[in-house]
């Protein structure tokens, strides 16, 4: 088997770098935050929309939005959010970080962690691949 190596890519969404170890790496193309399930919800919303433009899929789109609107007829309960609690509120989340940033920016690394593996956490051994394994 050759040397231990991971591999590094771009997550081909987001742009981040990911390190991967060898065990973990199955062809990934996404990072573990999220991405994946981001591009997989974007095909099958255009999957939908070519299925919806077919004459079956459109008759089946029209009955369904007249099922929703029958539904939406029922009485609204609930009231919305005063104009001015929903401002408040968001200035203060604003104004929080704020300070949060400026705390950050003045705080400075002193310990450099080890690289380790994206998805299981894994320390990671010195040598980096920048595509797959052959053989």
């Amino acid at each position: 088997m050759g040397a231990a190596s991971y591999r590094l890519y771009n997550c081909r969404r987001c742009g981040l770098q990911v390190p991967i170890c060898r065990a973990c790496d199955h062809g990934n193309q996404y990072c573990d935050l999220g991405c994946a399930d981001e591009a997989r919800a974007e095909t099958l919303r255009r999957a939908g929309r070519r299925y919806q433009r077919t004459p079956a899929g459109a008759r089946r789109h029209a009955a369904r939005q007249r099922s929703w609107r029958a539904r939406r007829k029922q009485e609204v309960t609930h009231h919305g959010w005063p104009e001015g609690v929903r401002s408040a509120t968001l200035l203060a989340v604003l104004v929080l970080s704020a300070r949060q940033a400026a705390d950050v920016a003045t705080v400075t690394p002193t310990v450099t962690l080890p690289l380790c593996c994206h998805i299981c956490g894994r320390r990671l051994p010195p040598f980096a691949r920048l595509g797959p394994l052959r053989g």
